[in-house]
């Protein structure tokens, strides 16, 4: 299917964070969704953005629909110590209703094409045991499941476990 792809701006924050909501959803996870658009827009784009993310739209048809968001990738930029630069793909998402029509590709297609002009090596991201269709997209194109392969496991440390840690190093001397 014929989609647009286009870099998000500020004024899509409120129709991604809708996404969002969906894509948790779909993956039970809606209660743990703890941001909302005013977040989105702070943290993607402010003076130091923490995320890109591109959207796919479909596209208006005889002058009679506006464009329609119908998924979206939204990622970030790290570093490995073994490969240098890597992209993170945080959510890549299509509308249940596109979905299988070649969208969640494009998506990927042009991450991969922004990755590689940003100097990015590698992409890594995660996918739910349960979501055989997505592990299965992913290895179409390509991907391998290190947690098999490499033994290596995706571990998390929380925001009440980060705010203990952070206050251990102050009662145990910090900076001194």
């Amino acid at each position: 299917m014929e989609c647009a792809i286009r870099e998000a701006t500020s004024e899509d924050c409120d129709h991604l964070m809708g996404l969002i909501q969906e894509i948790a959803d779909y993956h039970h996870l809606g209660a743990e969704v703890t941001i909302n658009s005013q977040v989105l827009k702070a943290d993607g784009f402010g003076k130091d953005p923490f995320y890109k993310c591109i959207l796919a739209e479909r596209p208006v048809e005889k002058g009679c629909q506006k464009a329609r968001i119908i998924g979206y990738a939204l990622f970030f930029y790290g570093y490995s110590v073994n490969h240098g630069r890597i992209v993170y793909l945080e959510n890549l998402y299509v509308v249940s209703e596109f979905r299988d029509k070649g969208i969640g590709r494009q998506l990927l297609s042009k991450v991969a094409e922004i990755a590689l002009g940003a100097g990015c090596v590698e992409m890594k991201f995660v996918t739910m045991e349960w979501n055989s269709r997505a592990k299965a997209f992913y290895t179409r194109l390509g991907a391998h499941d290190t947690t098999e392969s490499e033994q290596w496991h995706c571990m998390e440390i929380g925001r009440d476990a980060l705010q203990r840690l952070a206050q251990s190093r102050k009662e145990h001397g910090g900076d001194q």
